[in-house]
């Protein structure tokens, strides 16, 4: 299986496949599945295709952006920061910051890691939460007041939020020194043998050319890579 991080992590799972079927009309382009007990994989099938443009079949080794299943497990990974005494679950997050993180409408009230990790800290998705280019800054995006709920203070109203993710990646950074996708490979990947990655670039050249292309409308959104690793596995600076 595989893995992704903010957001964008694949997880892998190395198995012998059955051979891949056609896709059939109004269902999903490619399907994987896998079956297991406490022993191992017992049993794999796969349908369609990892790139329908080049009708490259898929398989169970392919990787595949995951989406939010990453924010468990970038939480193993707070956890074991946690555990070496590097991170604190109930510290205001502006001290790792180095900038005050506050609700304007409770501007007393601190933010903590158990607040983002638990989708309590009174932020929401309203003001959009990914792809900031890599010449802008995260903390624009908290400026506009659609970010914040104004209704609840931190801690007092459960709200699921995407863009406290990227903040925790932000605290996981500044309290290691670590690139985020480097960090997680130390902290998660590597001891449990998954060969993931969050982001293109932590992933070995012959993974990332098997990625399997996200398909939006009709046309490739994401990860089409066209059989080889990204040059760019960021999002781009504003003026390209």
């Amino acid at each position: 299986m595989r893995l992704p991080a903010c957001i964008v992590a694949a997880l892998l799972l190395a198995a012998t496949s059955a051979p891949a079927a056609e896709p059939q009309a109004a269902s999903p382009t490619a399907r994987v599945r896998v079956a297991f007990d406490r022993d191992g994989i017992t049993a794999t099938r796969t349908e369609g295709y990892a790139d329908p443009a080049t009708r490259r079949a898929i398989t169970v080794d392919d990787p595949v952006r995951i989406a939010s299943i990453s924010k468990l497990v970038l939480s193993i990974g707070v956890m074991r920061l946690v555990e070496q005494g590097k991170l604190d679950l109930d510290a205001d997050v502006s001290s790792a910051l180095g900038w005050t993180l506050r609700n304007p409408a409770f501007p007393d009230r601190k933010i903590t890691l158990r607040l983002l990790l638990s989708h309590t800290s009174s932020l929401t998705d309203g003001a959009g939460y990914w792809q900031v280019p890599l010449d802008g800054e995260f903390r624009t995006l908290l400026d506009d007041p659609k970010a914040w709920d104004p209704a609840h203070a931190p801690g007092s109203y459960w709200r699921y939020a995407n863009v406290g993710f990227p903040l925790i990646g932000a605290v996981m950074e500044r309290a290691t020194g670590e690139r985020l996708d480097l960090l997680m490979q130390r902290l998660v990947l590597e001891p449990l043998d998954l060969r993931a990655c969050y982001g293109w670039p932590s992933c070995d050249d012959a993974t990332a050319a098997r990625a399997v292309v996200l398909y939006r409308d009709g046309k490739p959104a994401v990860d089409d890579n066209q059989g080889r690793k990204p040059a760019c596995g960021i999002t781009k600076a504003s003026d390209g």
